[in-house]
This record gives structure tokens, sequence and C-alpha cells, in this order.
């Protein structure tokens, strides 16, 4: 105990978080935004660590920096020995009106849509000097989640499922809860009498579709999982990242669009629109908040997922949570 003692007394632990975020970001200007320090600052701080530990722990690769050996190693104990540190200096409640934060947030873009203005008004009132930065979700959130670049994914559970099953090691690096549950719906122009009068399996196979595609690699979504699942096809004329584009589109084409109800009556109100509900049992969205486990713990951590389930429920009813809540495989399924 006593070499450990004068080994932490000889060690520089401020350098620690600084190490912590170079490691991550592999990359001294992100590093530094992160910390809110200047470049030269990590620069020097990274000399520092070198010394340190006899090793570069970061090497040109081209254009790139990579980690050594040594660098990699650090990766995993530094983690846990911040989170264990974190833990001991958070045990004071977390208190929003004199915070200074900003989360990031993963999602769709018409999470954001429904949830945001209920978000903003929130942290006016309760929270004035804390932000939420809402960004994209995309193929490869879960590996910003779980180096920390981003707080929270909110997503559909089969997203997450699909994650899980490429990655059974998520289980044990991710915790899950249900946010809320809605039906997907039929979007097309106000004056097309053929959907005004309902359109049957082939009519709306047939017609053409515009829908959303996560991106190149991952369509991310349910509309295509179930064509694909029963073997069925249409044609998809415009494919986007973004679903609240997709009333846009159909409100000045003959597309037909598929979309989350809460997106559907937003567009109407301001769009010449009708809504019909989907010919197809396309399954209802199921939307879950991710997180990692390091952050169970976390006072200002448990603020946030709490200022989203109350957005969720302002803006699309508490009843969204209770339905999904009594799909008991769901809850199951994801560990709780």
């Amino acid at each position: 105990m006593d070499t450990l003692d004068r080994s932490l007394r000889l060690t520089n632990l401020n350098l620690l978080p600084i190490l912590h975020a170079v490691l991550k970001h592999r990359n001294l200007t992100r590093a530094a935004a992160e910390l809110h320090v200047t470049q030269s600052a990590v620069s020097n701080s990274l000399k520092q660590l070198r010394e340190h530990f006899g090793d570069e722990l970061l090497v040109k690769d081209g254009r790139r920096l990579r980690l050594t050996q040594k660098g990699s190693a650090l990766i995993e104990p530094l983690e846990r020995a911040l989170g264990a540190v974190q833990d001991v200096v958070a045990s004071a409640r977390f208190d929003p009106q004199t915070a200074r934060r900003r989360f990031r947030i993963a999602t769709a873009d018409y999470v954001m849509a429904v949830t945001a203005p209920q978000m903003a008004r929130i942290l006016g009132e309760e929270a004035p000097r804390v932000s939420v930065q809402m960004i994209t979700a995309r193929g490869r959130s879960t590996g910003d989640l779980r180096v920390e670049t981003i707080d929270m994914i909110i997503t559909p559970w089969q997203v997450i499922e699909t994650a899980l099953y490429g990655d059974p090691k998520l289980r044990n690096e991710f915790a899950f809860e249900p946010l809320a549950q809605e039906p997907f719906v039929c979007l097309a122009r106000e004056d097309d009498e053929a959907f005004r009068r309902g359109l049957t399996v082939e009519e709306y196979l047939a017609r053409p579709h515009a829908s959303f595609h996560l991106d190149l690699d991952v369509h991310a979504s349910l509309e295509h999982g179930y064509l694909f699942q029963h073997g069925m096809k249409q044609f998809d004329r415009i494919q986007t990242s973004d679903f609240t584009l997709l009333p846009l589109i159909a409100s000045q084409s003959d597309c037909v669009v598929l979309a989350p109800r809460s997106v559907a009556q937003i567009a109407a109100r301001g769009l010449p629109l009708q809504i019909a509900p989907c010919p197809l049992p396309i399954p209802d969205l199921e939307l879950f908040m991710v997180w990692s486990l390091r952050r169970d713990h976390d006072p200002e951590f448990a603020w946030l997922k709490t200022l989203v389930k109350r957005a969720i429920s302002e803006s699309l009813g508490g009843d969204a949570l209770a339905r999904l809540k009594a799909s008991a495989p769901l809850a199951s399924a994801a560990g709780m």
C-alpha cells in the first residue's frame, strides 16, 4: 500500500482525463475541444504522458494517428478508473439550475422534431445553462456511445436487437429503457382520390413510394424490414435518411409515404396531406433509449434520462409508454 501511495503521489492525476480524451478521439484538436482547453495544452500533456509511460501512445499513420499497443491496452483500465473516480466525486446531487453541461443524443430526425420543442422549454425553465445537442443516429452510433462521444441513443428496439445480434458483447456494455410506442400511418397528397377511397395491399405496393433509409449500409427501417421478411417489393422513387422530409415529398408528388403517426399529424397541420392506416401490418415503432452501463450511477445522467422521458411523454402522450411497457417480451429481451 505504501508503494501504491507513493506512486499516486508522484503521478499527476490531472493528466488522466486528457489521456482518455486523446486515446478516445485519436485527434488532438477534438480532444482539446472536448476538454475546453487549447490544442497546445493537450500536446504538452501528451508529451508528459509519453515520458511517464515510456511509450509514444499515438503515432502518425499517413494523415491520421493510430494507437500503439500500449495506448490500446490503456483504454479499458483507464475508463474503469475514471468511472470509479466519477462515482466518488458525483455523490452530491446534480443541480440543473446551476449546472453547466452539454449532453449529446443520437437519434432520428423525427424524434428531434417531436421532442426538441418540449425539451427546450423544460431546459429554459429548469436548467438554463444546460444544453442538449441532438445529432442524427448512424450505423456506427453504438461505437460513439462506447467511447462516450455521445451520451445516449434513442432508437427503435428492432435496431438495438440487430446490433446485439451482430455483437452480443454489447449486451454487457449497454443498458436499455423503453420510451414510447406508436403506430405507422400512410400519407398522400390531399387531392389523391385513389388513396382517399382506400388502397388494397396490391394497390399500395404498386404505388411509387418515398421511404426512409438510414445510410448506405444500414436501412434501419421497419418498413423495408417487413417487406423483406414477407417477400414483398415496392418501388421507392425517393429514399432519404430524414423522416421529416417524407411528408413534404408526399405533398408535392404522387408518392405514398409511411411515417410515424406523430410526424404525420404535425405535417398534416401545415401541408396539403391526408392520413390513412397502412394496408400492411407494419409493426409499431418501439422507441428505447440506450446508454453505457458506466453511466448508471451518474446523477447528471439520471437527470438527462428524466428529461428525455418527460419530453417524450409530453409530445407523444403518457399512454405511448404504457403501451410499450405492456410488451413483456421486449422488456425481458432487453434484460430489464
